[in-house]
């Protein structure tokens, strides 16, 4: 059984590899940076894969058709999003620095290039009191990916997110449905930190998270903290067989559901 694991993403210029392939089933994370009037090819291969802009201005060449993806940075900007299908190729260039994350899954499944602007971003407040959160999905179901599922979530400082605690590892028709996750974490001031649990029948592991960490969640409830002072940033993406974001809530923890719903 793959266990969860975090790894601190390098900023070199050029593509960073942070998840590689082959440490979750499908998915794999890159970090590509950029400096101004840089130019660089990508090749999807056998991968769906996300472009979603942390910081930075950029024009991608991609299917005939060319885009544009701008963000001053996750805390103050709303995100747009490029999503390429497996066996694309794509032209990047950089017009001031950059930081793109490339999140990707293995598909064998052909598809077209999907642009996803600002205006069409969707943003809505989850849960309440002390773990309440602003969550944005960019790409849902509504967006005719072939993997990946994919958003943000922005926790306020010494609150909680993915809380109360779900998971998604299992298929249970109607009430869980299987996928695998990675998450991408920014934290305001870079000094704080925030922590990330996943557990499960036993097993736990706990990570405290600095900016820039990646943690993959093959498996188990993950809930998510920030440290007084901290606002903390993620993004997360999902894959699985059908694109279905069915989490189950640890029993232990419903009550609240219910709380906040009232």
């Amino acid at each position: 059984m793959r266990q969860p694991c975090k790894i601190s993403s390098k900023r070199n210029r050029g593509l960073n590899r942070v998840i590689l392939n082959g440490t979750m089933e499908s998915l794999s994370l890159d970090l590509l940076v950029l400096e101004p009037s840089d130019r660089f090819e990508l090749e999807t291969g056998p991968h769906e894969a996300a472009i979603v802009p942390l910081t930075g201005s950029v024009t991608i060449e991609a299917g005939g058709k060319t885009y544009s993806l701008k963000r001053r940075d996750v805390f103050t900007d709303k995100a747009s999003a490029l999503c390429l299908p497996r066996d694309a190729r794509a032209v990047f260039f950089a017009e001031a620095y950059t930081e793109l994350a490339l999140c990707k899954a293995r598909t064998s499944e052909a598809g077209s290039v999907i642009f996803i602007p600002k205006e069409g971003v969707k943003e809505k407040t989850v849960g309440r009191d002390s773990w309440e959160r602003k969550v944005v999905d960019i790409i849902d179901r509504q967006v005719d990916a072939k993997r990946i599922v994919l958003g943000e979530t922005f926790n306020k400082p010494a609150c909680w997110s993915s809380f109360p605690p779900h998971k998604h590892d299992t298929s249970i028709p109607g009430v869980e449905a299987k996928m695998e996750e990675i998450y991408l974490f920014r934290i305001n001031p870079p000094q704080g930190f925030g922590t990330q649990t996943i557990y499960k029948n036993g097993s736990s592991s706990t990570f405290t998270i600095k900016d820039y960490d990646a943690v993959t969640i093959p498996w188990g409830y993950h809930p998510v903290s920030a440290s007084p002072g901290t606002s903390l940033y993620y993004l997360w993406f999902l894959a699985g067989k059908d694109r279905e974001l069915r989490p189950n809530t640890d029993p232990d923890f419903r009550f609240l559901e219910e709380r906040a719903n009232a």
